[in-house]
């Protein structure tokens, strides 16, 4: 029913905001050198986005969505989830985190993980209503 559509278009908008000033000198080439290369267009490292799934499948599933929807743009979707685990760096390199609640829960207990909280300017949480489930008040 387009929630996923709405989210992307939040996300976009965020993309759109951390969009870098440039001088533009001679405009054909810019031009080009624009479409070949979306990281140069934006502050990748400015910003983080956290998508919070409810189920390690349904976050796999968004991943691999967002993944190819937003590769033109130099955008870095990765997944943080029981089963596996991002190393800092990764974290770095990564604009898009899509996680589990009970994962974001343990990420941002801790120390380490308080860090990249500073940069997280979108917070999407998919399923919303399963928030007080039986699985707990993650």
């Amino acid at each position: 029913s387009g929630k996923t559509n709405v989210a992307m278009l939040t996300m976009l908008n965020i993309l759109g905001q951390c969009r870098k000033k440039r001088v533009k000198l001679e405009d054909d080439n810019m031009e080009e050198e624009e479409e070949e290369n979306g990281e140069d267009m934006y502050d990748l490292q400015s910003f983080k986005i956290v998508y919070v799934a409810p189920m390690k499948a349904l976050v796999q599933e968004v991943v691999k969505n967002f993944s190819k929807r937003l590769a033109a743009y130099g955008v870095t979707v990765r997944e943080l989830s029981g089963d596996s685990s991002l190393t800092r760096q990764q974290i770095s390199e990564t604009q898009i985190i899509v996680t589990t609640p009970e994962k974001w829960d343990i990420v941002t207990r801790q120390g380490e993980g308080r860090a990249y909280t500073q940069l997280v300017r979108l917070v999407i949480i998919d399923e919303i209503h399963l928030l007080h489930d039986d699985r707990g008040p993650v």
